[in-house]
């Protein structure tokens, strides 16, 4: 091991024996094992700030029981982790759907508390193939039928360019929490906004629980929670 690996793994072991904390030793366990990974860059200051935003919101606007979750661009399932080692809410289970394939072992490893009590899953999927039919979602490409989420969670809505076909396949009623930027300048962002209002125009909720904007320095995050 690599006297910088043994370093961050001693400080993560510490760290997590201070905390009491199995999240923070199965991100030690991670980035040990996924050197490689954009690990670093899914729990950025920014990155963490505003899953956080997120989490402290919704349980203000909607409450602790979320039931059954679907993460949609889950990448690293950061978002899933910080969800389930929350003890403010009551979760069925998540799903974290990413369409890398590299995300997959990494979401599980980083959430390996969570996977072992079955509270959480990654599923490799383009969520255009996601198709919301009855009560059920079926992924035909995978030969797989899921219940349908309680709640339904996108906070990478700047990378989809076929964002309008996305948002009409889902059902009427769904409860969704949405994420958007106005990073332009980054070239994986194909559906930036420049501000809330177009971001709004562009999800059209029935019912808006809440709408808000985020400012880091070098852009600004929106996000909506509604019902379509």
């Amino acid at each position: 091991m690599l006297k910088k690996d043994q370093f961050y793994k001693d400080l993560l072991d510490g760290l997590s024996l201070f905390y009491e904390s199995r999240f923070i030793t199965d991100i030690r366990n991670t980035a040990l094992k996924f050197p490689v990974s954009k690990l670093g860059n899914a729990l950025n200051r920014r990155q963490t700030a505003s899953k956080l935003w997120l989490l402290n919101t919704l349980f203000d606007c909607h409450g602790a029981a979320l039931g059954r979750v679907h993460v949609l661009g889950g990448w690293y399932g950061v978002l899933a982790a910080l969800f389930i080692h929350d003890s403010r809410f009551e979760i069925e289970r998540i799903i974290s759907f990413d369409l890398d394939p590299t995300c997959a072992p990494i979401a599980s490893s980083l959430n390996a508390a969570n996977v072992e009590c079955g509270l959480f899953k990654p599923i490799t999927a383009d969520i255009l193939d996601l198709q919301y039919v009855s009560n059920s979602v079926r992924i035909d490409t995978l030969s797989l039928t899921l219940k349908l989420p309680d709640i339904l969670i996108n906070t990478s809505c700047e990378h989809l360019d076929n964002f309008d076909d996305w948002y009409a396949s889902l059902p009427n009623d769904t409860l969704l929490v949405l994420q958007s930027n106005d990073y332009f300048s980054e070239a994986e962002h194909v559906n930036s906004v420049p501000d809330l209002a177009a971001f709004k125009r562009q999800a059209r909720l029935s019912t808006t629980l809440f709408e808000g904007a985020l400012k880091f320095d070098k852009y600004t995050r929106f996000m909506l929670i509604g019902r379509k």
